[in-house]
């Protein structure tokens, strides 16, 4: 017997996505010699080799752990709810996993959920939100946007929603995302009674040596220098049409802006001028092209950084091997 098929998605797209403004962006990160996050996930190959990375790499594939965390944080939150129907957002949605398990909760205590997935790419929205509305979510909308078009976004959602209570997750995107750009969503879409889920990655500092940083980033490192992510970044270039200027991606452990990080570079092989989108580049010398970064707090700078930012924060639940942590965020 056939299964029934499930109902046309109604999805929207932000003006910018995907050109002109796209070309506008990538101009701009191009001369400030790195790649944009929102770039790595723009084509359908991107999106299928960063979902290739992801079941791989991703801990939460092999740890049951992170699986955990994940688990605790549902039923931590479920018992401060007392609405009936909410509006679940997937805030950078990815493949949706995360927020179909979340769903099945909700769903578990008999609270109907309204979805929207929300992403700069158009694959993994309808992936989320066919993977949602298969399961029983309701769903009138959803987005494909830049995250850092909060403008358009915010008002969006508010129209989206209405008065309909919120519960937003923000789920591996913190790492990618500058603190800053961070702050700038989570002020724009956060509105009274709404509940942010974050995830964040930590550098795995033991709670007695908050200062050995540098060995527990070693001990993650190849969750992120493996052949499957190198072969994501390297698709970037070739989206750009850079792979002949620039040599293969390399992973480095560092900072950005003052967060422990893990940097993909890539060198340059030549300082001559090019031209690309009608524009003149002059590759800097000495300095590799920045692919990625992703960042690696300790709970002390991510709960520090919220609290400048006057965001309620409140920590719900960590792994044991302390690489991974769930925060619920409120204005």
């Amino acid at each position: 017997m056939s299964l029934p098929a499930l109902p046309t998605l109604q999805i929207d797209s932000h003006p910018a996505v995907p050109d002109p403004a796209f070309d506008r962006d990538a101009i701009a990160s191009l001369q400030a010699n790195r790649i944009d996050p929102k770039f790595l996930y723009a084509t359908t190959r991107q999106a299928e080799l960063w979902r290739q990375v992801s079941l791989r790499h991703s801990p939460i594939s092999a740890n049951p752990e992170f699986v955990r965390i994940y688990r605790d944080a549902y039923t931590r939150i479920l018992e401060q709810t007392t609405s009936k129907k909410i509006c679940l957002v997937g805030l950078g949605c990815g493949t949706g996993r995360k927020e179909l398990d979340l769903h099945s909760a909700l769903q578990a205590r008999g609270i109907e959920t309204l979805f929207t997935a929300i992403d700069i790419s158009p694959d993994l929205v309808r992936e989320s939100a066919q993977k949602l509305v298969a399961a029983g979510a309701a769903h009138h909308r959803s987005l494909v946007c830049d995250l850092a078009q909060t403008e358009f976004l915010a008002p969006w959602l508010d129209r989206l929603t209405g008065d309909l209570p919120r519960l937003i997750t923000f789920f591996g995107l913190v790492p990618n995302l500058a603190p800053s750009a961070v702050l700038r969503l989570f002020r724009a879409v956060l509105r009274p009674g709404d509940l942010l889920l974050a995830s964040v990655h930590l550098a795995p500092v033991a709670a007695d040596h908050p200062d050995a940083i540098a060995p527990a980033m070693q001990t993650v490192l190849p969750q992120y220098d493996n052949p499957e992510t190198l072969a994501w970044l390297a698709a970037a270039l070739e989206h750009w049409g850079l792979e002949n200027l620039l040599g293969p991606p390399a992973l480095t452990i560092g900072e950005a802006e003052g967060i422990p990080a893990f940097l993909a570079l890539a060198k340059w092989k030549t300082g001559d001028p090019f031209e690309k989108w009608g524009h003149r580049f002059s590759p800097p010398k000495d300095a590799p092209l920045r692919l990625f970064y992703s960042l690696r707090y300790t709970p002390a700078l991510w709960e520090n950084l919220l609290l400048r930012e006057r965001l309620t924060a409140q920590p719900l639940a960590l792994t044991s091997c302390r690489q991974e942590a769930i925060w619920s965020v409120k204005v």
